[in-house]
């Protein structure tokens, strides 16, 4: 069912919100399976939801929890039925659980910690030269190789790169997000579709002399014109280069890993090999919009074990969607 279909909420938004909503109805018992047993029973639908829930932790309930709150800004005339004094107080009820389950996650991200879910995954224990030694070792102009190129030579973004068109000179580009090959030695990438990029705009880069190496034998020994293709030839939707290139990485990484891992471990490895007392925040400022959020966000990208500069989870080297 569609919920937030007449909302200003953005497209990604309101699938992923219709989805756990949809989801957590499907949990509740027969006669209590809407949106408004949900909302109007806070304690009945939270203890439902985790006794239905494969992995029950505050990040995976966090979508959930947020998705009410969205119900009640955005679906207002779905609850005129109610009096105005309940809803109030039903969505400070809400309030009060967000707030709750919100808790441990700040403080994990005041204390950059890996999140449960992220420590389960082994991938998060991998350190930033262990990556770029299993990239150098894979054969030039592969996939995978290239992959790990695009997410390690330069600031890694998110799954960004599902169609990124590839042009050249002066052709004009017909996706949000494109690689103009100005020359052999000159290749720019443009991105704008993207999380945050109504705050962000677009995020831009000037390729390194090693990536536009990696990307030009990618493309001789596969003329394409998108950087990455799915078996059937054609460019990725978002999800799916996610599922790909999770499965991947892993299989090359031979650990779980996913693209968030690569922010917080750039972000590790960064900040562990550059001097903070002589960085200016211009400098985090640019490194940080190239992966599309905040300069205080870069800083809570880095993992650190029990809260304490220095020692790092990523040992020696030295994921975050809403």
């Amino acid at each position: 069912m569609d919920f937030f279909g007449a909302s200003s909420l953005k497209p990604t938004s309101i699938k992923l919100f219709n989805s756990k909503l949809n989801e957590w109805i499907g949990y509740m018992p027969e006669h209590y399976q809407s949106v408004i047993s949900i909302i109007v029973l806070p304690s009945f639908a939270m203890k439902t939801l985790e006794s239905r829930l494969t992995v029950n932790t505050n990040t995976n309930k966090h979508v959930f929890i947020t998705s009410i709150l969205s119900f009640f800004r955005h679906c207002r005339p779905i609850l005129l039925h109610l009096p105005i004094e309940q809803v109030e107080r039903l969505r400070s009820e809400w309030v009060k659980i967000y707030e709750e389950n919100e808790a441990p996650i700040a403080q994990r991200r005041l204390e950059n910690k890996p999140t449960d879910n992220q420590m389960k995954k082994e991938g998060s224990q991998l350190e930033f030269n262990r990556i770029v030694e299993v990239r150098n070792s894979l054969p030039s102009g592969s996939p995978e190789r290239l992959l790990i190129a695009m997410y390690t030579m330069i600031p890694p973004v998110r799954a960004d790169y599902f169609a990124t068109q590839i042009v050249r000179g002066e052709e004009e580009a017909i996706e949000p997000n494109y690689i103009r090959i100005v020359s052999e030695d000159r290749v720019e990438s443009v991105l704008t579709d993207f999380k945050t990029a109504q705050k962000y705009k677009q995020i831009t880069n000037t390729f390194p002399p090693e990536l536009v190496s990696e990307l030009m034998s990618s493309l001789e020994k596969t003329p394409r014109s998108y950087l990455f293709l799915n078996a059937n030839g054609k460019p990725y939707t978002r999800n799916a280069f996610t599922i790909w290139s999770r499965r991947t990485l892993s299989r090359v990484l031979g650990k779980d890993f996913t693209l968030v891992f690569f922010r917080h471990i750039f972000a590790t490895h960064w900040i562990l090999t550059h001097d903070l007392n002589t960085v200016t925040d211009a400098e985090i400022k640019q490194v940080s919009e190239k992966m599309g959020h905040s300069s205080e966000m870069f800083r809570a990208y880095r993992w650190v074990a029990n809260g304490r500069k220095g020692e790092l989870e990523v040992a020696g080297e030295g994921e975050g969607e809403d």
